[in-house]
Order: structure tokens, then C-alpha cells, then sequence
């Protein structure tokens, strides 16, 4: 099982306190809600967790604490990669000793390597732990978009048995699906359900923060063939995702952490709050899904 990378995996954010230091009970607090929703996995120092402003100790103490307190059946994934393949190392030895079962290994941002270079970055990386890798393809963050035929190269080195693919564009995506033997699963929330569609096996999702249990229950749905309730569900998130898309990511989320009572909107620099006009619209629209998901997880199909 824990070489098989799919299902619902939250790209979870790491909530701090006022005085920026990690705010350790809200971050509980956020894992036994994560682990209620009976998710697969969680994605700790990812995007969404602000990785670029942790510490080293930092990533490692989460990665610690989540193994700690989630039960066994829930996955640990750690983001690892940079765009140093000996710091990527270290750091992904580090993650393993401390509980993470599987690495989230960026495409290198800013030095934009070839496929000669990635495929030794990779390689190096693989070679070095005994977990399996999640190739993150990234390309609104990391200024390199990579071609199908790219992405199957790379999923071919051992260990690389997972693709989180972030581009939202959904041909790439089932092209990739077709050409590679690895688990792809999408990075970009409003095309989950059409991801599942033509072939993708999970998500790693930001709404999940807020509402795991929907995208959970989207995802089984869909695997029963209750094809109706599975795009209900994806109409009533639809619009939460959006939102939470306002500003640049995790800024929205931050914002949405506060108004469900899982954290405090605050993020590191250079990272800022969301205007206080989008924190309204967050929230009108945010408590709407809500109302509208209760009421209909509430009911079979």
C-alpha cells in the first residue's frame, strides 16, 4: 500500500501564531479534523504549507508530529525538493527518519534544468531514500512547463511512482495518464473530478483543508458509479475552490482556516493577508458551501 500514491491527500497548511512561531495546538487541531474526514494522506511542506519560509527543523517536527498523532492508515507525504539536489537529498533523509512515508520532489524552480539535468536530479534523489517519490509538475510556480513525453521519462526512474500534476490543463493530463505506467494524480482541485475521469488516480487538494469529507465522498462516489452525487458534490465545491483562489495561494485559505476555527489568518512574509473586501467574499461563500454540503452529504443517493 504505501507504494501506491492515490486516493484524497490534503496539501495541508502549517497555521502559526502571532509571533510566526508554528502554532503546534492548531495544527493538532487540524490533523485529528484531517483524520476524521478519513483522508488518504496529507501533504506536509508543500505549496500550501508554505515551504519556501520553513526551517529545515520546522518541516522536520511536522512531519514528526503528524506520524505521532495520525493513525497508522493515514499517509505522511514530505515536500523535500528544491532546486539544490544535495540540500533535496538531505532533507528527504531527513523527512524519512521522521516518519514521512513518501516525498513530494518539485521539478527544480529557477535554474530550469533540462531533461538531462532532471533526470540526474531525480535519479540522485530516488537513489538515496527507500520511499516512493511524487514528481511535483508545477509550472505557474516553477516557470518550466514540461512535456508529456518529458514527464514519462522521468516517472520511468525507480521510486518516481506518482506524478502530482498542477498544470489544469486537463488534455496534458490525460495524455500523461495514457503514456505513463505512474500513479497521476492532479494538483489543481477544479479538475478532480475530470481528472478521475480519464484515468487519474487521487488529488492533492487545497479545499481539502476545509472540506475533506466532500472530497472524500466525491471520490467515492465516483468509484461506485454514483455519478450524479460525485458531480453534485463538485458543484457545491466548485465555488469554494474559486474563492480560495482569490488571492495567491495559501492566502485564501489562511483566511478560511480562522473562519472555521482551525487557525489564525496569519502568514509569513513575504506572504500577506488576504484584503479584507476578500476575506468577506471568502467567508459568504465558504459558509454557503457548507450549509449546501451538509445537507446533502446528509442524504444517500
Amino acid at each position: 500500500m504505501m507504494t501506491d500514491i492515490g486516493g484524497v491527500w490534503t496539501a495541508i497548511a502549517t497555521p502559526f501564531s502571532g509571533n510566526q512561531s508554528i502554532d503546534w495546538a492548531a495544527f493538532e487541531g487540524h490533523l485529528a479534523q484531517q483524520a476524521a474526514a478519513k483522508i488518504t494522506g496529507i501533504v506536509i511542506s508543500g505549496t500550501t504549507g508554505e515551504s519556501p519560509t520553513l526551517t529545515v527543523q520546522e518541516k522536520i517536527s511536522m512531519v514528526r508530529k503528524a506520524r505521532a498523532l495520525l493513525p497508522a492508515n493515514i499517509r505522511v507525504m514530505a515536500g523535500s525538493g528544491g532546486n539544490n539536489t544535495a540540500q533535496s537529498i538531505e532533507l528527504s533523509k531527513l523527512c524519512v527518519d521522521a516518519g514521512a512515508d513518501s516525498l513530494l520532489i518539485v521539478t527544480p524552480p529557477y535554474n530550469k534544468p533540462s531533461l538531462a539535468g532532471l533526470k540526474l536530479h531525480y535519479q540522485m534523489i530516488s537513489e538515496s531514500v527507500s520511499v516512493p517519490l511524487c514528481l511535483y509538475h508545477v509550472p505557474g510556480r516553477t516557470g518550466q512547463s514540461l512535456a508529456v513525453g518529458a514527464l514519462a521519462t522521468l516517472t520511468a526512474i525507480p521510486r518516481v511512482s506518482s506524478v502530482k500534476e498542477a498544470s489544469g490543463d486537463l488534455a496534458l493530463y490525460g495524455r500523461l495518464v495514457s503514456a505513463s505506467t505512474a500513479n497521476i494524480l492532479t494538483g489543481d482541485d477544479p479538475t478532480y473530478l475530470a481528472s478521475l475521469a480519464v484515468g487519474g488516480k487521487g488529488v492533492i487538494s487545497v479545499v481539502s483543508n476545509i472540506f475533506p469529507e466532500a472530497m472524500v465522498e466525491l471520490t467515492r462516489a465516483f468509484n461506485a458509479k454514483q455519478n450524479g452525487r460525485a458531480l453534485a458534490i463538485h458543484k457545491i465545491l466548485l465555488p469554494a475552490i474559486d474563492v480560495l483562489f482569490c488571492e495567491g495561494n495559501p492566502g485564501p485559505l489562511k483566511a478560511a482556516l480562522e473562519i472555521f476555527g482551525l487557525g489564525k489568518n496569519i502568514l509569513r512574509p513575504p506572504l500577506a493577508p488576504v484584503t479584507a473586501e476578500n476575506y468577506d467574499m471568502i467567508k459568504s461563500t465558504l459558509l454557503s458551501a457548507k450549509s449546501q454540503l451538509m445537507s446533502l452529504l446528509a442524504r444517500s443517493e
